[in-house]
């Protein structure tokens, strides 16, 4: 099966950040929150979708 140059590209990018942040799941978890915090205008939200907080 040929290699897709894009999907390896994400993963090498997605091993580096996870790396970055010594592999530990919840810090990697507190990055991502922040960076959605600070990107969330670019977000796309949608609002047809209703959630129920447990």
């Amino acid at each position: 099966m040929k290699k897709d140059i894009a999907v390896q590209e994400i993963r090498d990018t997605r091993s580096r950040i996870s790396a970055r942040y010594g592999h530990s799941t919840k810090r990697l978890i507190d990055h991502y929150k922040k960076m959605e915090k600070k990107y969330r205008s670019r977000l796309i939200v949608d609002d047809s979708r209703h959630f129920v907080k447990a």
